[in-house]
């Protein structure tokens, strides 16, 4: 399994602190990767650190940053470097959701979902890449959704960002491919994390998004990690602008 270790390599997860983000993390932990989770609260993705170090016996450390700010983005990545020596894997993760229509999402709302979901990925994206062209290699996964494919009818904002991060996804896999990095994004359906877990507790609602699948059932963050795994990893070489569905067929269900 030499193709999917990564032991040597140093990575990268923004809003690794709980849900996707630590499971990312934990996946690349546990192929061997020295692992950085970056949050906005230090204490929360220190915890999150010391657990996933704790369970496979790999170098996993927190660090504070903001990355909807591109200065913040710049800091955190200098420190990170600085730690460990270089920078291999990047997963853009962070992410947030603000529920609403055309006729009811005001600019803030807008702002918010637009800065954390697109913007982030642009930023951070850029101040890892002169660091993987020092060593010609850059692993580069974008966390997108369904929601940026498909229509959903309760969250119009959220779509379009994750719309930005697939297509990020194909141009930036374009302009860094002269440079041996890679750039791919997964794209889940409803799997339940502190983000959504208000939302699934409307019984009405939950059965609606599992009907939706043909699986009839919600994903499990574990279902995510052989996806993170692929495209951080080597055995994904040739592979780039690609954007995988990990949601029990949700985006093919026709009637």
């Amino acid at each position: 399994m030499k193709l999917f270790n990564n032991t040597g390599k140093v990575a990268i997860v923004t809003g690794g602190g709980s849900g996707i983000g630590k499971t990312a993390a934990e996946a690349l932990s546990e192929s061997g990767a020295t692992v950085a989770i970056t949050g906005r609260t230090l204490e929360k993705v220190q915890k999150a650190a010391e657990e996933i170090q704790g369970k496979t016996g790999n170098t996993v450390q927190g660090f504070q940053g903001d990355v909807t700010k591109s200065d913040d983005i710049k800091r955190f990545v200098a420190e990170i470097n600085e730690a460990f020596g270089q920078i291999d894997i990047l997963v853009n993760n962070a992410g947030t959701l603000a529920p609403g229509t055309i006729e009811n999402l005001d600019e803030e709302g807008w702002d918010h979902v637009m800065n954390t979901n697109a913007k982030s990925i642009f930023f951070t994206t850029q101040a890892v890449v002169p660091y993987m062209k020092e060593n010609n290699y850059g692993r580069i996964i974008n966390t997108a959704s369904v929601a940026g494919e498909v229509s959903l009818s309760f969250s119009s904002v959220y779509g379009t960002s994750k719309a930005a991060a697939i297509h990020q996804t194909k141009q930036l896999s374009l302009e860094l491919a002269p440079y041996n990095i890679t750039v791919n994004a997964i794209s889940p359906w409803f799997i339940k994390t502190e983000m959504n877990e208000s939302e699934l507790e409307d019984k009405d609602f939950r059965t609606a998004v599992e009907n939706r699948s043909p699986m009839k059932r919600l994903g499990q963050l574990e279902e995510l990690k052989s996806s993170f795994l692929f495209f951080a990893s080597a055995g994904s070489s040739y592979v780039s602008g690609q954007n995988v569905f990990v949601d029990g067929g949700m985006t093919v269900y026709g009637l």
